[in-house]
């Protein structure tokens, strides 16, 4: 069997479950030289009702069950493998070094040297970790990226699939999905160190990486709800009036003169977070460095964003775009849509890349 015929029969729908809606992204993996190219085949949005997610604790499975069957049965997608990603307060992700042992030894070694890292009781998370090799290592040691999750944020969601139709293939992390996304999509950036800022309704991923490898991930409890809620608040609208003025529509009653100081406060407020971000970053990297921001999620939709981000941090910043590199048929999708909803896409889009045992 190739590498191509494994690929296929292993690979899964990205669901990216979030606190506003979901998204779902199934892909066709085509051999193109040495590298793998992909060609949209499935593609879904599905809003779940309001509070029924909130930064990302599932409130009513019910509802959620009911807006994964429905995203799977419009876009006609026939695989019953799914690739879903965490984010939030209930997951850690840190890099470390540690000596270079045989691999008999190191599996070990790391389970020793995780606990430290660890704000929480070992029994009471899953934990996994990769391995990665970089120029800035000593020879005689090793990067280690470690990942845990709470076992009981993981279970909320595999409980949906149980109730479903589907079964949860691959677990991965929301920032990891995003990079995979960018990567696949950015040939430019596999050699740079880039900061990529997932805004998302209620968790804000950010993940700095140099060459194509994850060297730091902070999850944020910030995201598009907190521009709506203000919005909400300071011009006495409803939730859903609001959710209109966000993103840019006409409300009668409205004048964007009204909404830009509000939505200039709230982008502060974001700034902030990401500032002690990369503060934080450099403080504790040998080489603290970013080259370029890509913005991702349905916020980077707000106008004027890239310029907003560009003079605060006095570097390029761009939209980062999940379909950039990807084959998508014009008579199947409708583009306008993919083009308009694009950015919230990347991490369903990273989902999708993975494949089962890959």
């Amino acid at each position: 069997m190739s590498f191509l015929d494994v690929l296929k029969k292993n690979k899964v729908a990205g669901l990216d479950i979030g606190s506003f809606s979901l998204k779902m992204v199934e892909l066709n993996p085509k051999k193109k030289g040495n590298e793998t190219s992909y060609e949209l085949v499935g593609l879904g949005y599905e809003p779940v009702p309001y509070q029924s997610i909130v930064e990302g604790t599932i409130m009513d499975s019910t509802a959620v069950v009911d807006a994964m069957n429905h995203i799977f049965y419009e876009s006609k997608t026939k695989t019953k493998k799914v690739s879903f990603g965490v984010s939030g307060s209930s997951v850690i992700v840190k890099r470390i070094e540690v000596q270079k042992l045989t691999p008999a030894e190191m599996h070990e070694h790391i389970l020793w040297e995780i606990r430290p890292h660890i704000p929480f009781n070992p029994d009471e998370v899953n934990l996994d970790y990769q391995i990665i090799e970089s120029n800035d290592i000593p020879p005689d040691r090793v990067g280690v990226i470690l990942t845990a999750v709470k076992k009981e944020k993981l279970n909320e969601y595999l409980n949906l699939f149980s109730l479903s139709d589907r079964s949860a293939s691959i677990v991965d992390l929301d920032s990891f999905a995003i990079l995979n996304s960018v990567m696949a999509n950015y040939e430019m950036y596999r050699d740079k160190s880039i900061a990529i800022i997932n805004i998302g309704a209620s968790i804000t991923n950010v993940v700095i990486a140099k060459f194509g490898v994850p060297v730091f991930v902070r999850d944020i409890a910030f995201g598009g709800n907190h521009f709506t809620d203000l919005i909400q608040k300071e011009l006495n609208l409803k939730y859903e009036k609001a959710e209109s003025v966000k993103k840019g529509r006409q409300v009668e009653g409205v004048s964007q003169a009204a909404v830009k100081p509000v939505l200039d406060l709230i982008l502060e407020e974001l700034k902030s977070e990401v500032r002690k971000t990369f503060e934080f970053y450099r403080s504790n990297a040998s080489d603290g460095s970013i080259d370029n921001i890509l913005l991702s999620g349905g916020t980077a939709n707000l106008n004027q964003i890239v310029d907003i981000f560009s003079k605060a941090f006095d570097m390029p910043v761009e939209i980062a775009n999940p379909f950039n590199n990807i084959e998508i048929n014009s008579k199947k999708f409708d583009l306008e849509f993919i083009k308009d909803m694009a950015p919230v896409f990347n991490v369903a889009m990273g989902l999708a890349i993975r494949a089962v045992g890959d």
